[in-house]
């Protein structure tokens, strides 16, 4: 057996409509799946073979954020952080060079689920186009 990449991150949201809503519109990720008969199932993000965003709605009566480990590329880090901090993205560091080698800046989703954003030093070395965020509107 040979894994070739990950599909899905999952996501713990307190309501599947406004976590959607979120991702959707602030952070401007396509809509790539809803399933048709409950909506239970949504998955937010790019076409596959890349990973998407799987947004799973709890039960849990004391809210349902905790850790989510995702991290979002994009080639120009600090255009994105205004972007997001003008659309209402609460920010709890601003984008900060790392001693390997990347910019990196940290979110918060309406649950309170951290999401890292991403940048290499120098962007031009990525070859994979398709492995970019793409730009905000």
């Amino acid at each position: 057996m040979t894994l070739t990449g990950v599909d899905t991150v999952a996501v713990i949201v307190s309501d599947r409509r406004k976590a959607l809503d979120w991702y959707r519109d602030i952070l401007g990720l396509p809509v790539a799946y809803i399933a048709p008969d409950t909506g239970h199932w949504i998955e937010v993000g790019p076409s596959r073979p890349l990973t998407r965003i799987h947004l799973c709605e709890t039960s849990d009566e004391e809210g349902a954020g905790g850790p989510s480990g995702i991290t979002l590329l994009t080639d120009d880090i600090q255009r994105e952080y205004e972007e997001l901090r003008r659309r209402g993205v609460r920010f709890l560091s601003p984008p900060e060079k790392l001693d390997w080698g990347e910019w990196l800046a940290v979110f918060v989703d309406p649950d309170g689920n951290e999401v890292d954003l991403k940048q290499p030093v120098d962007p031009s070395k990525w070859t994979d186009s398709g492995s970019r965020l793409q730009s905000l509107p």
